[in-house]
């Protein structure tokens, strides 16, 4: 069924399409993640950039510390090898609450690695959902369900993001992009209760990373002001800005204390100078900090995907339906866009936008590179199914030829950061790559033009997912065989475990740069008890040891200063049970330890990290938000049963 909003004389007429969910189709895409996802799933731990230095310690202690009672656990307990870290103060969360939930399925798995593994492959699969969902609302079901598989193996999202980088935070942005989208296009027919979709939605993407944030709130944006008719614009843009503000709302719990007190750690040592966007743009040819081979990956997949959109832009460009070829008109606006932001000829921007420069990596323009890709494609293959008289079977041939070779050189670009050690390249022979790439690029988009119509693969279904489904099963059984090397021992997992060295810009600013590095945060572990009396005269004993509360008994024969194995950062609160004062608390020089002081006699110590004034301040603001998003909510039933009636 059919939805058109507009006026009848207008042409600019948007089309939403109403379907029900497609059961075969949803447990098709379950199949193809989990079958995508198989490396990760069933082999370890893997060799990817961000998995064991973060990631895998982040959500292990994330876990722990959300089952043993701690809604938002802040302050990781266990990092810099028992010293604690500031860590989600400033790192989006929900990534790492949806990792938890798998946390009692494996409970006993000492690394952790398990309940990430399935967190990783349940993104993927979700991700092919809400694009299906997302892109029944422009296409046929059909056509969502192929290119919402495609959107699971395009190369960024699928080998650079997880096999290569495990940008575990960018990769869960996958799954909500395609939700606000659809919430964008539901937003002009003026439910309220799609305001509340986009809101919740744009919430979890706040929470989830903030660079692809700053980048794609665009999209949304211009696309209520392209889609929508004239009529409709007006009271569109002022739900989308509602949405918005609400979803900021919704995740102040977060953003607040994180954007407002980063001075509290050495946030700046975090931007190596490789990670300056002017040393990132591809095919820029200056040196940077990533391994060359990644390097030229991210320029050989960049230039496949702009193609690949190119083609299927020109494929959707022959529908017969004028709403759905402006849509078209805007996706490849969007794509080239996103492409052009990679390359430093888009510099000025750059320099006249000094907010872009938070991204640090022009590249992750190629997440929405592969967005307004898989639109295009979604867009595209219905036009496939128009009639056309075969006036030449060898351009059919070779077309179906060009497409065949796309497909499986996309497959094969995606594993060439697992074949570092068996595909020996070189820089030498690096630009030959480039060279083929594009020249690859140029065959396709000639393939495609020489079709003066649409070809007819009505008759044809089995061949086109019998292609796509080829590709992405050569790709995962490959995957396996060539990451056998590259897996990481039990033993080196367990030592990086027990020292988990935080991230530099995560370091309190009152723990001395000399002292942080693994082998000294070791040493300064184990050189002291948990809690000892480095001034005075006494004893102390340790009565409860929790992230964010420690208690001790303390029997002082003199004054003493108690030195806690935590690092100090402001919040650490100490006061004597019973009673309201509280003692003194200072940093340790130069270790940066917490210490407090406590007056002669017998007494129980209890030290706190308390929520500051900015980590209360969002909590009320989320509190409220949540009451507004509830009232919507409640209106919009209201409003549908007083109309049903």
């Amino acid at each position: 069924m059919e939805l058109r909003i507009g006026s009848g004389g207008s042409s600019a007429v948007l089309v939403i399409k109403v379907q029900h969910i497609n059961r075969i189709h949803i447990c098709g895409i379950v199949a193809i993640g989990i079958v995508l996802t198989i490396p990760v799933l069933f082999c370890g731990v893997f060799s990817a950039d961000d998995l064991l230095p973060f990631h895998l310690r982040w959500s292990k202690q994330f876990a722990e510390q959300f089952w043993s009672g701690e809604l938002y656990p802040r302050w990781l307990m266990g990092m810099n090898a028992g010293l604690g870290s500031p860590t989600f103060f400033f790192y989006t969360p929900i990534p790492y609450y949806f990792t938890s939930l798998f946390h009692p399925l494996f409970a006993s798995d000492p690394q952790g690695w398990h309940q990430l593994g399935l967190s990783a492959s349940f993104a993927l699969i979700a991700s092919g959902i809400t694009a299906y969902i997302w892109l029944k609302s422009i296409t046929d079901e059909k056509s969502a369900f192929i290119s919402s598989l495609l959107y699971m193996a395009l190369p960024y999202h699928l080998a650079i993001d997880l096999y290569s980088r495990f940008a575990f935070a960018e990769y869960w942005t996958f799954v909500w992009l395609p939700l606000i989208l659809y919430f964008s296009r539901k937003i002009i027919t003026g439910v309220k209760i799609n305001v509340v979709g986009f809101a919740v939605s744009y919430a979890f993407l706040i929470m989830t990373h903030l660079p692809i944030l700053l980048i794609f709130s665009i999209v949304p944006i211009s696309y209520i002001l392209l889609m929508s008719s004239r009529q409709q614009r007006k009271k569109a843009l002022t739900r989308i800005v509602l949405a918005m503000t609400l979803g900021v709302g919704l995740s102040a719990i977060y953003w607040l204390p994180a954007m407002t007190t980063q001075g509290y750690v050495a946030m700046s040592e975090g931007i190596v100078p490789g990670d300056f966007y002017a040393n990132n743009f591809l095919f820029a040819g200056k040196d940077n900090d990533y391994n060359p081979l990644l390097w030229r990956h991210l320029e050989i997949l960049t230039i496949l995907t702009g193609g690949l959109a190119c083609c299927a832009f020109i494929i959707a460009r022959t529908n017969s339906t004028a709403a759905l070829r402006r849509e078209s008109n805007y996706w490849i606006f969007i794509a080239m866009s996103a492409l052009f932001m990679t390359l430093h000829l888009s510099q000025p921007l750059w320099f006249v936008l000094p907010v872009l420069q938070k991204i640090q990596l022009p590249w992750r323009y190629d997440t929405i590179l592969t967005v307004a890709t898989t639109a295009l494609i979604a867009l595209g293959l219905p036009a496939l199914k128009q009639p056309f008289k075969i006036l030449n079977r060898n351009k059919l041939a070779s077309a179906f030829g060009i497409l065949l070779t796309t497909s499986l050189v996309l497959a094969t670009v995606q594993l060439v950061p697992l074949m570092n050690k068996r595909l020996p390249l070189t820089l030498r022979n690096n630009t030959s790559l480039t060279s083929a790439s594009i020249l690859i690029t140029v065959l396709i988009l000639l393939g495609i033009s020489a079709l003066k119509k649409p070809v007819n693969l009505s008759n044809q279904k089995n061949l086109v997912i019998g292609i796509l489904l080829f590709t992405s099963l050569l790709m995962s059984s490959i995957t396996k065989d060539l990451y056998l090397e590259y897996f990481y021992k039990q033993s080196d997992v367990d030592i990086a475990l027990q020292t988990s060295k935080e991230a530099s810009d995560y370091r309190p600013i009152w723990v001395s740069p000399e002292i942080f590095n693994s082998d000294n945060i070791s040493k300064l572990a184990r050189s002291r008890a948990k809690a000892s009396i480095t001034g005075g005269q006494g004893s102390i004993s340790i009565r409860d040891w929790q992230p964010r509360k420690i208690v001790l008994q303390a029997n002082a024969a003199t004054y003493v200063w108690l030195t806690i194995n935590q690092f100090y950062y402001p919040g650490w609160t100490a006061r004597l049970k019973g009673e309201s004062h509280l003692l003194p608390v200072q940093p340790s020089r130069p270790e940066g330890l917490l210490r407090v002081g406590v007056p002669q006699g017998n007494h129980e110590v209890m030290v706190t990290l308390d929520a500051g004034v900015e980590e209360r301040a969002g909590q009320i603001i989320s509190a409220a938000s949540v009451i507004i998003a509830l009232f919507l909510i409640f209106s919009f039933f209201k409003v549908n049963q007083v109309s049903v009636r």
